[in-house]
């Protein structure tokens, strides 16, 4: 057993000097628009043998949730707070617009390079990158790989008629050696993060611990796939939007299989923290690409439980497993839970005390995620939009909606599977069968009113299939009168217009930094 070292936290961070045997490596691998029932572990069509194993034999996060979009959920991580208290709880920060997330925030990279750690992200950034300094090797990281928007096509790298793909490290004055990386063109992208990645933990010094960011592209639209990958899905599933999404998932885990095996090859896996989840849940079909987030209600976009509930687990040969752990958790919650691995590697709260965060919304979760204690929260801001004229709030098994939560459709996948269909957790839809209409009624007279509000227990109804406000109304005030609170905290939509000197016919054909400030 590694020997931990006991340290004093000061309010900055001007850290301490740490033992680096007692800092587990930690590799986090975050998927894009992932739908709930699109993992093996909720839907056994899908081929993911990697992450499967990981799942199975670590600790699956039954009630991870995260915000309804890509930009909003990044920088909960990066900076364990709100993004109502960021300006950035209204839509995504877009190709060309002027602001991203603040550089006076300090950033999980910042945290973990001050302790020690080498810090890498590969994949993708969509936090903003009107000046450099917004930029992830300015913001902590070591090096950067990936690319800056919030998406992009698999082969060409191509964004709104632009390419978007760099390689990034820190120059010796200060700015960045950033270089277009023109040869990834025609290479599909899961591909490219997974040698990338691989090659990120064969370079290591061993000397020091390992942050591997690795925010995937997949399964985010266009759909784009190998033929390979495709046809492991002949005869299984017949819908082509489906199939096509099942095999991006293949992709991404054979990806996760190149890292874990790197990890292994290098002697590193055996002191390796694996996290792994979705940015949003799944988009509902019009908008999205095959995703299903069935039984939960609605999608990315939306505050319902479709949009917010992500798959999500830990994997550790540290750590006990196949667990399936049902503490309430934030992704606000990885700042602090991480940055407590780092002083005290893997021992809980009890024994070694992390560091002190001022004024951030996440809490240290590492003792609720191993089973030594319970969630340290019994509350989360699901988002306070003052453009939407919305907000939502998590109380101990309660939900409430203040206004228009977005599209609330359950989607069924185009062929269930059956040991989904026959679960408790879906027989339990099957036997209300008419909740379709009461939700029409919901739907039509209640959504578009700003003042409208609904309130559910996803505990006992994880599916939201019966509103039972008018029966709760203490808690509804109680929930009411911690929404005002929020408010009070929440910073405007820091949104404005594609600035048109970000033109990327200026800049070669590429999207890059216009700005000397933002």
């Amino acid at each position: 057993m590694r020997r931990l070292v006991s340290c004093v936290w000061l309010l900055t961070l001007q850290v301490l000097t740490v033992n680096s045997l007692t800092q587990p490596n930690i590799v986090m691998m975050v998927a894009d628009d992932l739908g709930w029932a699109d993992m093996p572990w909720h839907d056994a069509l899908t081929i993911a043998p990697t992450l499967t194993s990981l799942a199975n034999s670590g600790i699956i996060l039954d009630r991870h949730y995260v915000q309804p979009i890509c930009s909003p959920t990044r920088s909960a991580l990066m900076t364990g707070k709100y993004p109502s208290r960021l300006g950035l709880n209204h839509d995504t920060i877009n190709a060309g617009e002027p602001y991203g997330l603040m550089v006076n925030e300090t950033i999980i990279s910042n945290y973990m390079s001050k302790m020690g750690y080498a810090t890498h992200g590969v994949g993708k950034w969509h936090l903003g990158y009107c000046s450099w300094d917004l930029t992830p090797v300015k913001r902590g990281f070591d090096s950067f790989y990936g690319y800056y928007n919030g998406h992009e096509t698999y082969y060409t790298k191509v964004t709104h008629n632009f390419f978007d793909f760099r390689s990034d490290t820190p120059a010796q004055n200060g700015s960045v050696n950033s270089e277009v990386v023109w040869s990834v063109n025609e290479t599909y992208s899961t591909v490219n993060y997974a040698n990338q990645a691989a090659k990120v933990v064969h370079d290591h010094d061993k000397n020091k611990p390992l942050f591997l960011y690795l925010p995937m592209q997949s399964v985010h639209n266009p759909n784009e796939v190998p033929d390979s990958y495709f046809q492991m899905y002949e005869g299984i599933v017949e819908n082509v939007k489906r199939r096509t999404l099942l095999a991006m998932i293949t992709a991404m885990d054979d990806a996760a299989e190149v890292v874990v095996s790197a990890l292994k090859q290098t002697d590193l896996w055996e002191n390796t923290i694996f996290i792994f989840f979705s940015d949003n849940g799944g988009p509902l079909k019009g908008i999205g690409n095959g995703q299903v987030n069935y039984p939960l209600r609605g999608g990315k976009y939306s505050y319902w439980e479709g949009g917010i509930r992500s798959s999500s687990f830990v994997h550790s040969p540290l750590l006990p497993g196949g667990i399936i752990n049902e503490e309430l958790i934030h992704v606000t919650d990885w700042l602090p839970t991480l940055t407590h691995l780092a002083a005290c590697g893997v021992e809980p709260s009890s024994k070694c005390s992390g560091p002190y965060h001022k004024d951030i919304d996440g809490v240290n979760q590492w003792d609720a995620i191993v089973g030594a204690g319970k969630s340290n929260r019994t509350e989360f801001l699901v988002n306070i939009d003052p453009k939407a004229k919305n907000s939502a709030l998590r109380w101990g098994p309660w939900k409430l909606y203040h206004g228009n939560p977005g599209k609330g459709d359950w989607v069924p996948p185009p062929r269930i599977n059956e040991e989904l269909y026959n679960s408790q957790f879906t027989e339990d839809l099957r036997e209300r069968e008419k909740f379709d209409s009461d939700m029409e009624y919901v739907m039509d007279t209640e959504w578009n009113d700003p003042d409208s509000i609904m309130l559910f227990d996803v505990v006992a109804d994880p599916a939201e299939t019966r509103e039972v406000s008018k029966a709760n109304p203490d808690v509804v005030k109680t929930m009411l009168d911690r929404l005002e609170y929020y408010q009070s905290r929440t910073t405007p939509p820091r949104n404005c217009p594609r600035d048109p000197a970000s033109d990327p016919a200026k800049f070669g054909g590429v999207w890059t930094p216009w700005l000397k400030s933002c």
